[in-house]
């Protein structure tokens, strides 16, 4: 026979594969763990870690502990492993043995330990020492936390409040500077006051020289033109180039680094404007000329940028603080960095001047004459201008401006948003927005920067509201639907009542799953049925409630409503299916599942909402297809008690049996079998007869349970199936001549099927369907004759023989 596979052995390859393990831990590379080695123990010591960095899979497959503690980690999360107390060439030996399998100790550690410690006793003794020790320390570190955890809360709360009075305190000193800068340079002599020396550099003076003349002045077009052009490049900033004042200074590609690890987060492309700076993310997908994407726009009043020193990774960088948010920026070399750094200190210093002692233009200076003496010449050139009723009407309308609230807005917004005071923020927010819809015309377009602002607040309003909803690893996913209404009722009130509903019901998607979760599956498979049936359709619920509540007479929320809970229902059929509808399970434990589910269900019809159709249609293929096998194995137990069955007696032995027999007659409805017995302890009745009554009815009510009405068709023609194949038994028999000694005896059991067993049955259909089931009267009345002889009987029955077995 020829091989088909041939065998290749590496004999080298094991040390091949240690050399590169050995070279990875020295470069440190394919490294996604952070590995911080502490000395000392003590928290007052001036203790510095030292780090090392090692592969999340080697250690893994080291340590079991570590394998799970690292399993549950995504792609761009980065683990950092802390070991108080140890010696940072001990882990560094550690991590030395785990790569390679062998590492070089100090020969006198060894030592020591061999003579500290006899044998695997001594070694046990100190296991169980540490051991102690660690559980000890464990429980008086929960003790105290657990003691002390009001105070850790007011101490992080603290921190915040510290962090934004910082904030704010170099913001005002910003300020400060800048005003002082201004009032030295407005000498009225025209020289430079000595305390402003330094405060400018030469080489900044030339190099932004032409840069400030183009781009500072606001009537001029060339600035306009490039920020214009910026519609063709960055997708989402139609909003930044609708202000006629802004202009384009400088722009350049960075990369972003985190604020935390200083990790590169992507490559971003920064735009410096004369009032803000934009922050844009390269597209992955170019589409045209599209190049980058809108992420933010931050004021310049509000922007604190910190030049950062060049330390280990992090070079030529710098940071912007714009409260809350942190941002880390990356040059590619030093003279982009100091290009960045002047071009953001002379668009501050000259929008402050600006503010200040704005300077008149040089059309400005030469109609100043003619303004002075001609109130009407700044009309003269206006087509749309015919003149006033009054000279003070003229007045008022020059001069008109807008209450000082208005202009603070913008700054309240911010405050209301650090302190998380989003109801205060949104009222706010509608204030202004009655304001400028009442203001004239004119007042809209002499404020038209002011108003820009006030909604780029408003919308990062609605970004911090959202945020609020939006589902994250790191949120809670506790509480009810009203834990989050409070951000889908400001939402609504700002205007986004659509945006609002959709990530209402995505966290309450989530809500509902990680109920689910938290849902054990060991037990019967009812009792977790029962348990998931009494969580979803009262969640749903609940969800239907609010969003009435919140939404009032908004029929898109309605709609979304409607649909996602259509999509929810579908979720729980597919999980409903996977636990019940297995081979293990039988046809008792499914009809009480789908029972179950029947009747929570309708709950949701007091919100108005019946989605028990849908369900039963999400259900039906799986519930007829075990009616299906039910019935095949009733089939099947039917034709294998008529081969053996002899049409004898049942004999119970004493009363005791005969009393137990009742008991399990009763328990299927069959409340008179006490007519049946004869004898004390004897049955006219065969055993084939008794199992088929037990196992039929049975059978009836589980089926009973489990269709919806579309399916009453299906179930009858499987009812009338099963009991018809027990009748043609009987006939059978009775035809054959085999049995007819035993005529009368065949007539009674016949007659039992047909007056007793078939009579429950139809009267358990029609309690169940209010109407009475046809097939049945038809089956009765084609099979009556087989009972006809049993009115003849007398009530005397011999006793078979004595040698008859007993069942």
């Amino acid at each position: 026979m020829a091989v088909s596979q041939i065998r290749i052995h590496g004999k080298g390859h094991h040390l091949c594969l240690s050399r590169t393990l050995q070279a990875s831990l020295e470069e440190e590379t394919f490294a996604d763990v952070r590995i911080g080695v502490f000395k000392s123990t003590s928290i007052e010591d001036n203790n510095h870690p030292r780090f090392l960095r090692a592969s999340s899979a080697v250690l893994a497959a080291a340590s079991p502990v570590l394998a799970d503690l690292l399993k549950d980690r995504t792609e761009d999360d980065e683990i950092l492993l802390v070991f108080d107390g140890y010696q940072y060439q001990d882990i560094l030996n550690l991590l030395q043995y785990v790569y390679t399998g062998q590492a070089y100790v100090n020969c006198q550690d060894v030592k020591e330990l061999t003579q500290s410690t006899v044998g695997g006793h001594d070694l046990l003794q100190h296991r169980q020492k540490i051991q102690a020790l660690s559980e000890e320390t464990n429980q008086y570190l929960k003790k105290n936390v657990y003691q002390n955890y009001m105070q850790f809360i007011e101490t992080a709360k603290e921190i915040s409040y510290l962090e934004s009075e910082m904030y704010q305190l170099s913001h005002l000193l910003t300020e400060q500077r800048s005003l002082i800068v201004t009032l030295l340079e407005n000498s009225l002599l025209g020289d430079k006051a000595p305390g402003l020396r330094g405060v400018e550099k030469p080489e900044t003076k030339a190099k932004f020289n032409t840069e400030i003349a183009v781009n500072l002045n606001v009537n001029n077009q060339e600035g306009r033109k490039r920020l214009t052009a910026l519609l063709e490049k960055v997708e989402g900033c139609a909003s930044v180039v609708e202000s006629l004042t802004r202009i384009l200074i400088h722009e350049g590609d960075m990369v972003e680094l985190d604020p935390s690890d200083n990790c590169a987060i992507g490559r971003v492309r920064g735009f410096l404007l004369n009032d803000s700076f934009m922050i844009a993310s390269w597209l992955p997908n170019k589409r045209g000329n599209m190049r980058y994407q809108y992420q933010a726009l931050y004021e310049l009043e509000g922007l604190a940028v910190i030049n950062i020193r060049d330390l280990g990774p992090v070079k030529y960088a710098f940071k912007l603080m714009m409260f809350p948010d942190t941002r880390v920026l990356q040059c590619a070399n030093s003279s982009d960095k100091k290009e960045w750094l002047e071009a953001f200190d002379l668009a501050k210093h000259l929008k402050t001047k600006k503010e200040i002692s704005p300077t008149p233009s040089a059309e400005t200076k030469d109609n100043s004459y003619d303004e002075a003496f001609n109130h009407f010449a700044a009309f003269a050139d206006d087509e749309s201008f015919t003149g006033f009723p009054n000279g003070t009407e003229n007045s008022q309308e020059v001069a008109e401006s807008i209450p000082d609230w208005v202009v603070e807005v913008a700054d309240d917004m911010d405050v209301y948003v650090a302190q998380r005071d989003f109801e205060e923020a949104v009222s706010l927010a509608e204030k202004t927005r009655d304001f400028w819809d009442g203001a004239s015309p004119s007042v809209v377009n002499l404020h038209r920067d002011l108003k820009l602002k006030i909604d780029s607040r408003i919308r990062q309003l609605s970004e911090v509201l959202m945020n609020e909803l939006r589902v994250s690893p790191d949120k809670s996913l506790q509480g009810g639907p009203r834990a989050a209404s409070r951000a889908v009722l400001l939402l609504s009130r700002l205007g986004q009542a659509s945006q609002a509903c959709d990530l209402f019901l995505k966290h309450r998607s989530a809500l509902l799953k990680h109920n689910l979760r938290q849902l054990k599956t060991e037990g019967a498979t009812t009792l977790y049925i029962k348990r998931i049936t009494s969580l979803f359709f009262p969640f749903v619920a609940d969800t239907g409630r609010e969003i009435s509540r919140v939404f009032p007479k908004n029929k898109v929320c309605a709609s979304a409503f409607v649909v996602w809970s259509r999509n929810e229902v579908g979720k729980f059929g597919n999980n409903f299916r996977k636990h019940v509808f297995t081979s293990g399970s039988t046809l008792t434990t499914v009809a009480e599942c789908v029972a179950l589910v029947r009747t929570h269900s309708e709950q949701l019809t007091e919100i108005g909402l019946d989605l028990t159709f849908y369900l039963e249609n999400e259900l039906r293929g799986q519930v007829e297809r075990c009616l299906r096998d039910a019935r095949e194995k009733l089939m099947e137990s039917i034709k294998l008690r008529a081969l053996e069955d002899k049409w004898r007696p049942v004999n119970f032995v004493n009363k005791s049996g005969i009393a137990r027999f009742a008991d399990d007659m009763s328990e299927i409805g069959i409340a008179s079998i006490h007519s049946w017995v004869y004898d004390e302890c004897w049955v006219a009745l065969t055993s084939n007869t008794i199992n088929f009554s037990k196992a039929y009815l049975t059978f009836l009510d589980d089926a009973l349970k489990m269709p919806s009405a579309d399916s009453n068709i299906f179930v009858d023609e499987i009812l009338l199936d099963i009991f018809q194949a027990q009748l043609k038994h009987v006939d059978n028999s009775f035809r054959s001549g085999k049995y007819k000694g035993e005529a009368k005896f065949i007539s009674r059991n016949a007659s039992f099927l047909l007056h007793t067993v078939l009579a429950i049955a139809q009267r358990r259909v029609s309690e169940v369907r209010l109407h009475p089931c046809p097939s049945f009267a038809k089956l009765r009345s084609e099979f009556e004759w087989l009972a006809n002889d049993s009115q003849k009987i007398t009530t005397t029955i011999k006793s078979p023989v004595a040698d008859q077995s007993f069942i």
